[in-house]
This record gives structure tokens, sequence and C-alpha cells, in this order.
């Protein structure tokens, strides 16, 4: 009898862990508007990224900057020319240009916005020797 007990709350657990959902989302798209200049908050905990996709309407200088919060706990964009903190993934040839780590905590990537479409982004971030990165995009309109 104890051992059907048993099964019997090994499979409620499982049941139930089998519908824990991460409660952590994506942030909302960033709207760049028709600025010419758009601010990306992103943000790390553990070792998870949370950066925003982008809409950008207009030619527009985006720039990245790391929370408060991930500052604090030792994050900061690599200061690498190769392993940069920001990279367009699939990019058209010379959609983007002017990549710049303006500071442990700023990148700045300058987006044409000549050609329509989506393209992938890289975040990354370093702490020490952790590397962290995520891969939301920019939808050019």
């Amino acid at each position: 009898m104890a051992s059907k007990r048993l099964i019997f709350v090994n499979a409620v657990v499982i049941g139930l862990l089998g519908c824990a959902t991460n409660t952590a989302s994506a942030p909302p798209p960033v709207n760049c508007g028709n600025s010419g200049s758009c601010k990306v908050d992103v943000h790390v905990e553990g070792c998870t990224v949370t950066a925003p996709d982008i809409d950008v309407f207009v030619a527009t200088n985006i720039f990245w900057e790391l929370d408060k919060a991930s500052r604090d706990n030792g994050f900061s964009f690599p200061n690498d020319p190769v392993q940069r903190g920001i990279w367009i993934k699939d990019p058209p040839q010379g959609q983007f240009d002017s990549p710049d780590r303006q500071s442990d905590w700023r990148f700045k990537l300058h987006n044409k916005n000549t050609v329509k479409g989506t393209f992938r982004y890289g975040v990354r971030v370093v702490k020490g020797s952790i590397t962290c990165e995520l891969d939301p995009q920019i939808q050019n309109h």
C-alpha cells in the first residue's frame, strides 16, 4: 500500500513539474520610431540575457545599454574587436555599420534601413571568464 502511495505521489509531482513554465518572457519590442536614435535596455540575470526585438523605420543609431542591476552584478560588453557585444548575424551587405563599444555598458550600431526585412542580432556580455548570449531581431520597415 505504501508503494502505491509513493508511486501516486511521484506521478503527481512529475505532472506538476511538467506544468511549470518559465515566467521570464521577452520584453516588448522597442519601436525606434522616426527619431534616428534609439535606446535598447539589456538585462542579465544569472547568465540569462534579456533584450527586445527592435522595430526600425528610418536610418537609426541604435544604442544598447546594460541596466544598472546587470552592471552592479559585474556584466559588461566584451572589449574584443572580434567577439563583439552586439553584431548582426545575417545582414545584407553594408546594411549595418559603425559598430562601436562606447563603454563597458554601452554599444552603438548604425542601421542604414535601406533594406527592408528581419535581421537577427546577437547580444554578448561577459563577467570574468563567463560569456552569455542572446539572439533577438531587428525589423526594418
